[in-house]
C-alpha cells in the first residue's frame, strides 16, 4: 500500500465511516511510515481549523497572497 492511497482514506476518514478493510490499511501502513503516521494528527488539526473558519465567517476566503502563501508554508514543512 502506497503513501498516497493512505492519506487518502485518512482524509476519506474523515467525512465518512471506513471500511474494516481501510482502517486495517492505515493502522498496518502507519506502523511502519512514519510521514503518514504524522500525516494524520496534522491533517485532523488542518480540517477541524477550516471548519472553526467555515462556521465563524461562511463568507470568508483566502487572496491569492495568503493562499500563495500557505502553500509554500506547507511545501516547506513538507520538504523537512
Amino acid at each position: 500500500m502506497n503513501c498516497e492511497k493512505i492519506t487518502y482514506y485518512i482524509e476519506k476518514g474523515f467525512l465518512t465511516d471506513l471500511k474494516l478493510s481501510e482502517k486495517l490499511q492505515i493502522k498496518l501502513h502507519t506502523m511502519m511510515c512514519k510521514c503518514c503516521k504524522n500525516y494524520a494528527p496534522d491533517s485532523d488539526a488542518v480540517n477541524k481549523m477550516l471548519t472553526l473558519i467555515k462556521e465563524e465567517d461562511s463568507t470568508a476566503s483566502l487572496s491569492e497572497t495568503e493562499k500563495q502563501s500557505l502553500k509554500d508554508a506547507l511545501k516547506k514543512f513538507s520538504d523537512s
